[in-house]
Protein backbone atom coordinates (compact mmCIF):
# COMPACT_ATOMS: atom_id res chain seq x y z
CA UNK A 1 0.00 0.00 0.00
CA UNK A 2 1.34 3.60 -1.23
CA UNK A 3 0.13 7.01 0.21
CA UNK A 4 -0.06 9.73 -2.28
CA UNK A 5 2.08 12.36 -1.00
CA UNK A 6 0.12 14.96 -2.96
CA UNK A 7 -3.18 13.95 -1.78
CA UNK A 8 -3.93 16.45 0.31
CA UNK A 9 -3.87 19.07 -2.87
CA UNK A 10 -7.52 17.87 -3.67
CA UNK A 11 -9.16 16.77 -0.59
CA UNK A 12 -12.47 15.04 -0.69
CA UNK A 13 -15.00 17.43 0.73
CA UNK A 14 -17.01 17.34 4.09
CA UNK A 15 -19.82 16.10 3.96
CA UNK A 16 -23.20 18.36 4.64
CA UNK A 17 -24.97 18.26 7.76
CA UNK A 18 -27.77 16.31 6.39
CA UNK A 19 -25.58 13.99 4.76
CA UNK A 20 -24.33 13.04 7.95
CA UNK A 21 -27.73 12.34 8.73
CA UNK A 22 -27.91 10.07 6.36
CA UNK A 23 -24.55 7.98 7.16
CA UNK A 24 -24.37 4.11 8.14
CA UNK A 25 -22.71 3.26 10.97
CA UNK A 26 -19.22 1.81 11.02
CA UNK A 27 -18.87 -1.42 12.73
CA UNK A 28 -16.89 -3.86 9.82
CA UNK A 29 -13.15 -4.83 11.19
CA UNK A 30 -10.88 -6.63 8.68
CA UNK A 31 -12.07 -10.07 10.35
CA UNK A 32 -16.21 -9.31 9.49
CA UNK A 33 -14.90 -7.45 5.46
CA UNK A 34 -13.31 -10.95 5.68
CA UNK A 35 -16.10 -12.85 6.85
CA UNK A 36 -18.27 -10.90 4.55
CA UNK A 37 -15.89 -11.43 1.44
CA UNK A 38 -15.83 -15.14 1.72
CA UNK A 39 -19.36 -15.93 2.78
CA UNK A 40 -21.32 -13.79 0.30
CA UNK A 41 -19.38 -16.45 -2.13
CA UNK A 42 -18.88 -19.89 -0.57
CA UNK A 43 -22.26 -20.60 -1.87
CA UNK A 44 -20.81 -20.67 -5.77
CA UNK A 45 -18.76 -23.98 -4.12
CA UNK A 46 -22.04 -25.65 -3.06
CA UNK A 47 -23.89 -25.01 -6.10
CA UNK A 48 -23.81 -23.70 -9.70
CA UNK A 49 -20.08 -24.24 -10.75
CA UNK A 50 -21.41 -27.80 -11.66
CA UNK A 51 -23.07 -27.12 -14.92
CA UNK A 52 -19.31 -26.31 -16.33
CA UNK A 53 -18.72 -29.67 -15.32
CA UNK A 54 -20.75 -31.36 -17.04
CA UNK A 55 -19.80 -29.46 -20.35
CA UNK A 56 -16.30 -29.57 -20.15
CA UNK A 57 -15.45 -32.51 -18.01
CA UNK A 58 -13.06 -32.60 -14.78
CA UNK A 59 -9.77 -30.97 -16.83
CA UNK A 60 -11.43 -28.60 -18.62
CA UNK A 61 -13.61 -27.19 -15.68
CA UNK A 62 -10.30 -26.92 -13.74
CA UNK A 63 -8.75 -24.82 -16.89
CA UNK A 64 -12.13 -22.57 -16.86
CA UNK A 65 -11.41 -22.36 -13.01
CA UNK A 66 -8.31 -21.43 -13.31
CA UNK A 67 -8.63 -18.76 -15.84
CA UNK A 68 -11.32 -17.12 -13.82
CA UNK A 69 -8.77 -17.32 -9.78
CA UNK A 70 -6.94 -14.93 -11.87
CA UNK A 71 -9.62 -12.55 -13.38
CA UNK A 72 -10.66 -12.58 -9.79
CA UNK A 73 -7.47 -11.77 -7.93
CA UNK A 74 -6.91 -9.32 -10.33
CA UNK A 75 -9.67 -7.51 -10.39
CA UNK A 76 -9.54 -7.34 -6.77
CA UNK A 77 -6.38 -6.04 -6.87
CA UNK A 78 -7.66 -3.55 -9.09
CA UNK A 79 -10.90 -2.54 -7.16
CA UNK A 80 -9.38 -1.65 -4.20
CA UNK A 81 -7.70 1.36 -5.40
CA UNK A 82 -10.91 3.23 -6.15
CA UNK A 83 -13.16 1.45 -3.08
CA UNK A 84 -10.49 2.73 -0.71
CA UNK A 85 -10.00 6.07 -2.06
CA UNK A 86 -14.12 6.59 -2.35
CA UNK A 87 -15.31 4.78 0.60
CA UNK A 88 -19.23 4.82 -0.11
CA UNK A 89 -21.92 2.26 -0.07
CA UNK A 90 -22.46 3.87 -3.64
CA UNK A 91 -19.48 1.97 -5.01
CA UNK A 92 -19.81 1.40 -8.83
CA UNK A 93 -21.60 4.62 -8.58
CA UNK A 94 -19.22 6.78 -7.01
CA UNK A 95 -16.44 5.47 -9.64
CA UNK A 96 -18.32 6.36 -12.90
CA UNK A 97 -19.66 9.33 -11.89
CA UNK A 98 -16.81 10.80 -10.62
CA UNK A 99 -14.63 9.58 -13.60
CA UNK A 100 -17.36 10.53 -16.53
CA UNK A 101 -20.86 11.86 -15.16
CA UNK A 102 -23.95 10.63 -13.88
CA UNK A 103 -25.17 8.66 -16.59
CA UNK A 104 -22.08 6.57 -16.30
CA UNK A 105 -22.22 6.25 -12.56
CA UNK A 106 -25.95 4.69 -12.97
CA UNK A 107 -24.62 2.39 -15.94
CA UNK A 108 -22.49 1.03 -13.53
CA UNK A 109 -24.33 1.27 -10.17
CA UNK A 110 -27.55 -0.50 -12.21
CA UNK A 111 -25.32 -2.87 -13.58
CA UNK A 112 -23.86 -4.18 -9.88
CA UNK A 113 -27.22 -3.91 -8.34
CA UNK A 114 -28.75 -6.45 -11.16
CA UNK A 115 -25.17 -8.63 -10.59
CA UNK A 116 -26.20 -9.02 -6.75
CA UNK A 117 -30.34 -9.19 -6.89
CA UNK A 118 -29.78 -12.36 -9.77
CA UNK A 119 -27.06 -13.87 -7.35
CA UNK A 120 -29.45 -13.56 -4.25
CA UNK A 121 -32.21 -14.65 -6.60
CA UNK A 122 -30.04 -17.80 -7.92
CA UNK A 123 -28.86 -18.61 -3.87
CA UNK A 124 -32.52 -18.19 -1.81
CA UNK A 125 -33.68 -20.51 -4.76
CA UNK A 126 -30.99 -22.69 -4.22
CA UNK A 127 -30.96 -22.72 -0.42
CA UNK A 128 -34.92 -23.78 -0.53
CA UNK A 129 -33.90 -27.02 -2.51
CA UNK A 130 -31.15 -27.77 -0.26
CA UNK A 131 -33.75 -27.73 2.55
CA UNK A 132 -35.66 -29.87 0.87
CA UNK A 133 -32.46 -32.10 0.41
CA UNK A 134 -32.48 -32.19 3.90
CA UNK A 135 -36.09 -32.79 4.61
CA UNK A 136 -36.08 -35.44 2.13
CA UNK A 137 -33.35 -37.74 4.31
CA UNK A 138 -37.03 -38.01 6.99
CA UNK A 139 -39.82 -37.85 4.59
CA UNK A 140 -38.85 -39.42 1.19
CA UNK A 141 -42.65 -38.56 -0.06
CA UNK A 142 -42.22 -34.80 0.39
CA UNK A 143 -43.00 -33.01 -3.01
CA UNK A 144 -39.72 -31.44 -4.65
CA UNK A 145 -41.43 -28.14 -5.77
CA UNK A 146 -43.01 -27.47 -2.77
CA UNK A 147 -40.43 -28.05 -0.40
CA UNK A 148 -37.97 -25.78 -2.20
CA UNK A 149 -40.51 -23.04 -3.12
CA UNK A 150 -41.24 -23.27 0.94
CA UNK A 151 -37.99 -23.40 2.03
CA UNK A 152 -36.69 -20.32 -0.17
CA UNK A 153 -40.08 -18.17 0.84
CA UNK A 154 -38.76 -18.84 4.89
CA UNK A 155 -34.99 -18.16 3.98
CA UNK A 156 -35.97 -14.47 2.10
CA UNK A 157 -38.10 -14.10 5.35
CA UNK A 158 -35.57 -14.45 8.16
CA UNK A 159 -32.99 -12.43 6.49
CA UNK A 160 -34.78 -9.61 5.85
CA UNK A 161 -35.41 -9.17 9.41
CA UNK A 162 -32.33 -9.95 10.24
CA UNK A 163 -30.60 -7.18 7.81
CA UNK A 164 -33.54 -4.82 9.14
CA UNK A 165 -32.22 -5.43 12.54
CA UNK A 166 -28.60 -4.05 12.05
CA UNK A 167 -25.19 -4.24 10.20
CA UNK A 168 -23.33 -4.92 13.49
CA UNK A 169 -26.11 -7.86 14.19
CA UNK A 170 -25.59 -9.13 10.58
CA UNK A 171 -22.32 -9.09 10.54
CA UNK A 172 -21.50 -11.46 13.54
CA UNK A 173 -24.11 -13.99 12.60
CA UNK A 174 -22.26 -13.75 9.03
CA UNK A 175 -18.74 -14.26 10.05
CA UNK A 176 -20.69 -17.80 12.13
CA UNK A 177 -22.22 -18.70 9.21
CA UNK A 178 -19.12 -18.61 7.43
CA UNK A 179 -16.88 -20.36 9.70
CA UNK A 180 -19.94 -22.90 9.23
CA UNK A 181 -19.86 -22.91 5.79
CA UNK A 182 -15.71 -23.40 5.42
CA UNK A 183 -16.37 -26.35 7.95
CA UNK A 184 -19.26 -27.87 5.77
CA UNK A 185 -16.41 -28.24 2.95
CA UNK A 186 -13.57 -29.29 4.75
CA UNK A 187 -16.02 -32.06 6.23
CA UNK A 188 -17.04 -32.81 2.32
CA UNK A 189 -13.60 -33.09 1.61
CA UNK A 190 -12.94 -35.83 4.29
CA UNK A 191 -16.04 -37.74 3.77
CA UNK A 192 -15.11 -37.85 -0.42
CA UNK A 193 -11.75 -39.02 0.30
CA UNK A 194 -12.75 -42.91 0.37
CA UNK A 195 -14.44 -42.15 -3.02
CA UNK A 196 -11.75 -40.48 -4.92
CA UNK A 197 -10.19 -41.93 -8.25
CA UNK A 198 -7.65 -40.47 -9.93
CA UNK A 199 -8.53 -41.34 -13.26
CA UNK A 200 -11.70 -39.90 -12.83
CA UNK A 201 -10.32 -36.54 -13.61
CA UNK A 202 -7.69 -37.86 -16.39
CA UNK A 203 -11.12 -38.88 -18.56
CA UNK A 204 -10.36 -40.37 -22.32
CA UNK A 205 -9.74 -37.77 -23.58
CA UNK A 206 -8.82 -35.32 -21.57
CA UNK A 207 -11.17 -32.74 -22.84
CA UNK A 208 -14.59 -34.25 -23.74
CA UNK A 209 -15.74 -31.92 -25.27
CA UNK A 210 -12.44 -29.93 -26.62
CA UNK A 211 -11.56 -26.50 -26.14
CA UNK A 212 -15.35 -25.51 -27.22
CA UNK A 213 -16.28 -27.10 -23.81
CA UNK A 214 -13.19 -25.43 -21.62
CA UNK A 215 -14.53 -22.08 -23.27
CA UNK A 216 -18.59 -22.93 -22.62
CA UNK A 217 -17.65 -23.32 -18.67
CA UNK A 218 -15.81 -19.94 -17.98
CA UNK A 219 -19.82 -18.68 -17.55
CA UNK A 220 -20.32 -21.59 -14.90
CA UNK A 221 -16.97 -20.97 -13.41
CA UNK A 222 -17.45 -17.58 -13.07
CA UNK A 223 -20.44 -18.43 -10.68
CA UNK A 224 -17.40 -19.60 -7.90
CA UNK A 225 -16.24 -16.38 -7.35
CA UNK A 226 -18.52 -13.70 -8.53
CA UNK A 227 -20.10 -11.01 -5.75
CA UNK A 228 -16.51 -10.83 -4.07
CA UNK A 229 -16.64 -6.96 -4.95
CA UNK A 230 -19.86 -6.76 -2.75
CA UNK A 231 -17.25 -6.01 0.19
CA UNK A 232 -16.50 -2.76 -1.96
CA UNK A 233 -20.43 -1.69 -1.02
CA UNK A 234 -19.15 -2.10 2.32
CA UNK A 235 -16.60 0.59 2.41
CA UNK A 236 -19.02 3.29 4.17
CA UNK A 237 -19.46 0.83 7.21
CA UNK A 238 -15.73 0.07 7.71
CA UNK A 239 -13.75 1.19 10.61
CA UNK A 240 -10.67 2.51 9.14
CA UNK A 241 -11.06 0.85 5.50
CA UNK A 242 -7.92 2.52 4.01
CA UNK A 243 -6.61 -1.00 6.28
CA UNK A 244 -9.75 -3.30 6.95
CA UNK A 245 -10.78 -3.35 2.87
CA UNK A 246 -7.62 -4.06 1.41
CA UNK A 247 -6.41 -6.65 4.19
CA UNK A 248 -10.25 -8.42 4.71
CA UNK A 249 -10.76 -8.41 1.05
CA UNK A 250 -7.23 -9.97 -0.28
CA UNK A 251 -7.63 -12.70 2.57
CA UNK A 252 -10.80 -13.34 1.43
CA UNK A 253 -10.20 -13.92 -2.13
CA UNK A 254 -7.31 -16.19 -1.57
CA UNK A 255 -8.86 -17.79 1.16
CA UNK A 256 -11.71 -18.89 -1.93
CA UNK A 257 -9.63 -19.64 -4.39
CA UNK A 258 -7.83 -22.28 -1.69
CA UNK A 259 -11.49 -23.55 -1.27
CA UNK A 260 -12.54 -23.73 -5.08
CA UNK A 261 -9.70 -25.84 -5.79
CA UNK A 262 -10.48 -28.56 -3.18
CA UNK A 263 -13.68 -28.64 -4.01
CA UNK A 264 -13.37 -29.14 -7.72
CA UNK A 265 -10.83 -31.96 -6.72
CA UNK A 266 -13.08 -33.94 -4.47
CA UNK A 267 -16.34 -33.43 -6.41
CA UNK A 268 -14.46 -34.43 -9.69
CA UNK A 269 -12.14 -37.56 -8.41
CA UNK A 270 -15.45 -39.06 -5.95
CA UNK A 271 -17.96 -38.74 -8.20
CA UNK A 272 -19.15 -41.71 -10.01
CA UNK A 273 -19.91 -39.84 -13.02
CA UNK A 274 -19.26 -36.36 -14.12
CA UNK A 275 -21.92 -36.43 -16.16
CA UNK A 276 -24.25 -36.50 -13.44
CA UNK A 277 -22.40 -33.85 -11.22
CA UNK A 278 -22.23 -31.98 -14.19
CA UNK A 279 -26.28 -31.33 -14.63
CA UNK A 280 -27.20 -27.69 -14.56
CA UNK A 281 -30.40 -28.80 -12.96
CA UNK A 282 -28.63 -30.22 -10.08
CA UNK A 283 -28.71 -28.17 -7.27
CA UNK A 284 -26.74 -30.10 -4.56
CA UNK A 285 -23.54 -31.45 -6.23
CA UNK A 286 -21.84 -31.77 -3.24
CA UNK A 287 -24.62 -34.02 -1.48
CA UNK A 288 -25.13 -36.08 -4.51
CA UNK A 289 -21.52 -36.72 -4.50
CA UNK A 290 -21.92 -37.48 -0.72
CA UNK A 291 -24.36 -39.76 -1.26
CA UNK A 292 -22.73 -41.82 -4.14
CA UNK A 293 -19.31 -41.84 -1.72
CA UNK A 294 -21.62 -43.27 1.37
CA UNK A 295 -25.19 -44.97 -0.69
CA UNK A 296 -26.20 -46.79 2.57
CA UNK A 297 -25.97 -44.17 4.92
CA UNK A 298 -29.40 -42.11 3.73
CA UNK A 299 -29.86 -41.99 7.57
CA UNK A 300 -27.04 -41.76 9.31
CA UNK A 301 -25.90 -39.00 11.87
CA UNK A 302 -22.71 -37.79 9.66
CA UNK A 303 -25.19 -37.55 6.61
CA UNK A 304 -27.69 -35.68 8.24
CA UNK A 305 -24.60 -33.38 10.03
CA UNK A 306 -23.43 -32.43 6.80
CA UNK A 307 -26.75 -31.14 5.35
CA UNK A 308 -27.24 -28.85 7.69
CA UNK A 309 -23.42 -27.70 7.75
CA UNK A 310 -23.98 -27.15 4.30
CA UNK A 311 -26.92 -24.96 4.81
CA UNK A 312 -24.28 -22.78 6.29
CA UNK A 313 -23.04 -22.07 2.76
CA UNK A 314 -26.10 -21.34 1.61
CA UNK A 315 -27.54 -19.17 3.84
CA UNK A 316 -24.25 -17.13 4.54
CA UNK A 317 -23.93 -16.30 0.75
CA UNK A 318 -27.70 -15.18 0.91
CA UNK A 319 -27.19 -12.75 3.86
CA UNK A 320 -23.85 -11.41 1.97
CA UNK A 321 -25.80 -11.04 -0.65
CA UNK A 322 -29.04 -9.38 0.25
CA UNK A 323 -26.60 -7.19 2.36
CA UNK A 324 -25.07 -6.14 -1.34
CA UNK A 325 -28.38 -5.96 -3.04
CA UNK A 326 -29.62 -3.60 -0.09
CA UNK A 327 -26.97 -1.32 0.51
CA UNK A 328 -26.58 -0.54 -3.82
CA UNK A 329 -30.12 -0.02 -3.59
CA UNK A 330 -29.98 2.21 -0.86
CA UNK A 331 -27.77 4.02 -2.43
CA UNK A 332 -28.84 4.59 -5.90
CA UNK A 333 -31.98 6.01 -4.01
CA UNK A 334 -30.07 8.21 -2.25
CA UNK A 335 -28.39 9.81 -4.63
CA UNK A 336 -31.85 10.13 -6.91
CA UNK A 337 -30.95 7.49 -9.75
CA UNK A 338 -33.35 5.29 -7.88
CA UNK A 339 -37.02 6.07 -6.24
CA UNK A 340 -35.61 8.53 -2.88
CA UNK A 341 -37.75 5.82 -0.82
CA UNK A 342 -35.46 2.88 -1.85
CA UNK A 343 -32.69 5.52 0.09
CA UNK A 344 -34.39 5.37 3.55
CA UNK A 345 -32.78 4.55 6.58
CA UNK A 346 -34.53 3.09 9.93
CA UNK A 347 -34.33 6.11 12.20
CA UNK A 348 -32.54 3.80 15.24
CA UNK A 349 -31.12 0.84 13.25
CA UNK A 350 -29.70 2.62 10.18
CA UNK A 351 -30.59 0.08 8.16
CA UNK A 352 -31.39 0.62 4.77
CA UNK A 353 -34.94 -1.05 5.52
CA UNK A 354 -36.98 -0.10 2.75
CA UNK A 355 -34.62 -0.92 0.23
CA UNK A 356 -34.18 -4.71 2.21
CA UNK A 357 -37.86 -5.05 2.31
CA UNK A 358 -39.06 -4.22 -1.21
CA UNK A 359 -35.70 -6.44 -2.97
CA UNK A 360 -36.99 -9.31 -0.82
CA UNK A 361 -40.42 -9.05 -1.90
CA UNK A 362 -39.37 -9.32 -5.11
CA UNK A 363 -36.98 -11.91 -4.67
CA UNK A 364 -40.01 -14.11 -2.97
CA UNK A 365 -41.89 -13.74 -6.55
CA UNK A 366 -38.82 -15.32 -8.49
CA UNK A 367 -38.53 -18.46 -5.65
CA UNK A 368 -41.98 -18.63 -6.61
CA UNK A 369 -41.42 -18.69 -10.56
CA UNK A 370 -39.18 -21.43 -9.82
CA UNK A 371 -42.08 -23.53 -8.92
CA UNK A 372 -42.88 -23.46 -12.73
CA UNK A 373 -39.75 -22.48 -14.17
CA UNK A 374 -37.19 -25.15 -13.47
CA UNK A 375 -34.65 -23.25 -15.34
CA UNK A 376 -34.97 -20.01 -12.89
CA UNK A 377 -31.70 -21.30 -11.37
CA UNK A 378 -29.99 -21.15 -14.12
CA UNK A 379 -31.02 -17.72 -15.89
CA UNK A 380 -30.67 -16.16 -12.21
CA UNK A 381 -26.96 -17.12 -12.30
CA UNK A 382 -26.04 -16.66 -15.59
CA UNK A 383 -27.64 -12.95 -15.82
CA UNK A 384 -25.67 -12.20 -12.90
CA UNK A 385 -22.71 -13.46 -14.34
CA UNK A 386 -22.94 -11.26 -17.34
CA UNK A 387 -24.03 -8.20 -15.21
CA UNK A 388 -20.79 -8.80 -13.81
CA UNK A 389 -18.70 -8.33 -16.07
CA UNK A 390 -20.50 -5.66 -17.79
CA UNK A 391 -19.34 -3.40 -14.71
CA UNK A 392 -15.84 -4.90 -14.44
CA UNK A 393 -15.25 -3.42 -17.85
CA UNK A 394 -16.32 -0.15 -17.11
CA UNK A 395 -14.73 -0.42 -13.49
CA UNK A 396 -11.11 -0.56 -15.12
CA UNK A 397 -11.58 1.95 -17.51
CA UNK A 398 -12.71 4.66 -14.60
CA UNK A 399 -9.51 3.37 -13.01
CA UNK A 400 -7.78 4.59 -15.82
CA UNK A 401 -9.41 7.65 -16.34
CA UNK A 402 -9.02 8.86 -12.62
CA UNK A 403 -5.75 8.13 -12.67
CA UNK A 404 -5.11 10.74 -15.91
CA UNK A 405 -7.94 13.15 -14.72
CA UNK A 406 -7.32 13.64 -11.13
CA UNK A 407 -3.42 12.46 -10.40
CA UNK A 408 -3.86 14.01 -6.73
CA UNK A 409 -6.75 12.12 -5.57
CA UNK A 410 -6.47 10.71 -2.19
CA UNK A 411 -5.49 7.15 -2.61
CA UNK A 412 -4.23 4.80 0.60
CA UNK A 413 -3.56 2.07 -1.63
CA UNK A 414 -2.60 1.94 -5.42
CA UNK A 415 -3.00 -1.06 -7.36
CA UNK A 416 0.39 -2.66 -8.21
CA UNK A 417 2.17 -3.04 -11.93
CA UNK A 418 -0.42 -0.16 -12.77
CA UNK A 419 -1.98 0.02 -15.68
CA UNK A 420 -1.39 -3.84 -16.76
CA UNK A 421 -3.48 -5.37 -14.05
CA UNK A 422 -6.65 -3.32 -15.26
CA UNK A 423 -5.97 -3.78 -18.79
CA UNK A 424 -5.76 -7.76 -18.04
CA UNK A 425 -8.89 -7.40 -16.28
CA UNK A 426 -10.42 -5.85 -18.98
CA UNK A 427 -9.19 -8.05 -21.66
CA UNK A 428 -10.30 -11.50 -19.28
CA UNK A 429 -13.81 -9.80 -18.79
CA UNK A 430 -14.05 -8.92 -22.16
CA UNK A 431 -13.56 -12.66 -23.23
CA UNK A 432 -15.95 -14.18 -20.92
CA UNK A 433 -18.34 -11.48 -22.14
CA UNK A 434 -18.43 -12.17 -25.54
CA UNK A 435 -18.49 -16.48 -24.86
CA UNK A 436 -22.15 -15.36 -22.56
CA UNK A 437 -22.91 -13.74 -26.40
CA UNK A 438 -22.07 -16.80 -28.40
CA UNK A 439 -22.87 -19.25 -26.15
CA UNK A 440 -25.22 -18.90 -23.50
CA UNK A 441 -28.91 -19.19 -23.38
CA UNK A 442 -31.27 -16.60 -25.17
CA UNK A 443 -33.24 -16.01 -22.59
CA UNK A 444 -30.34 -15.10 -20.45
CA UNK A 445 -29.34 -12.10 -23.07
CA UNK A 446 -33.00 -11.10 -23.29
CA UNK A 447 -33.32 -10.97 -19.72
CA UNK A 448 -30.36 -9.06 -19.29
CA UNK A 449 -30.91 -6.38 -22.25
CA UNK A 450 -34.34 -5.94 -21.03
CA UNK A 451 -33.24 -5.22 -17.77
CA UNK A 452 -31.13 -2.59 -18.61
CA UNK A 453 -33.31 -0.87 -21.38
CA UNK A 454 -35.48 -0.98 -18.38
CA UNK A 455 -33.24 1.03 -15.76
CA UNK A 456 -32.51 3.49 -19.13
CA UNK A 457 -35.30 4.25 -19.80
CA UNK A 458 -36.30 5.16 -16.24
CA UNK A 459 -33.21 7.46 -16.20
CA UNK A 460 -33.21 9.35 -19.02
CA UNK A 461 -36.99 9.45 -18.63
CA UNK A 462 -36.82 10.55 -15.05
CA UNK A 463 -34.20 10.51 -12.44
CA UNK A 464 -31.48 12.55 -14.14
CA UNK A 465 -33.04 15.54 -13.84
CA UNK A 466 -33.85 14.66 -10.29
CA UNK A 467 -30.45 14.11 -8.69
CA UNK A 468 -30.18 14.67 -4.85
CA UNK A 469 -27.17 17.07 -4.06
CA UNK A 470 -26.95 15.88 -0.85
CA UNK A 471 -25.52 11.74 -1.47
CA UNK A 472 -21.67 11.65 -1.00
CA UNK A 473 -20.91 10.42 -4.49
CA UNK A 474 -22.77 13.05 -5.55
CA UNK A 475 -20.76 15.77 -3.56
CA UNK A 476 -17.63 14.76 -4.30
CA UNK A 477 -17.93 14.67 -7.92
CA UNK A 478 -19.34 18.11 -7.77
CA UNK A 479 -16.20 19.20 -5.72
CA UNK A 480 -13.97 17.46 -8.13
CA UNK A 481 -16.21 19.50 -11.15
CA UNK A 482 -15.50 22.81 -9.70
CA UNK A 483 -11.70 24.05 -10.50
CA UNK A 484 -12.17 22.23 -14.21
CA UNK A 485 -15.25 24.95 -14.39
CA UNK A 486 -13.31 28.16 -13.05
CA UNK A 487 -10.45 27.31 -15.52
CA UNK A 488 -12.82 27.71 -18.27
Amino acid sequence: MNTDPQAQLAPDPVPTVAAQEDRLHKPLGTLQIWALGVGAVITGEYFGWNGGLGVAGPIGMLIATLFVCVLYLLWVMALLELSVAMPFAGGPLAYGRRAVGPWLGFVMGWSMFLECLFATIGTGIATGAYLFFLLHLFFPGLDEGIATAAGGLFTVAAFAGLQCWGAKQQAKIMEWMTYGAIVGLVWFWIAAWPGVRIERIFTTPTLPNGWMGVIQAIPFAIWWLVIIESVALAAEEAHEPHHSLPRGLLLAQLTLIVLVVLTWFFASAAGTDWRVTGKEENLFPLASVYQEVWPDAAHRPHVLGFSLIALCGMIASYNGMIYAVSRQSYSLGRAGYLPAFLGRLHKSRRTPAVSILVWSGVICGFVVWNYFNKDAVSIAVLTCNLAALVWYVLAMVCLIMLRRKEPHMLRPYRVPLFPLIPIAVIAMSLVAAVIYGWMQKPAVLWLTLSMYGLGLAWYYGWARTRLSHEAPEEATARIQEKPSSRSS
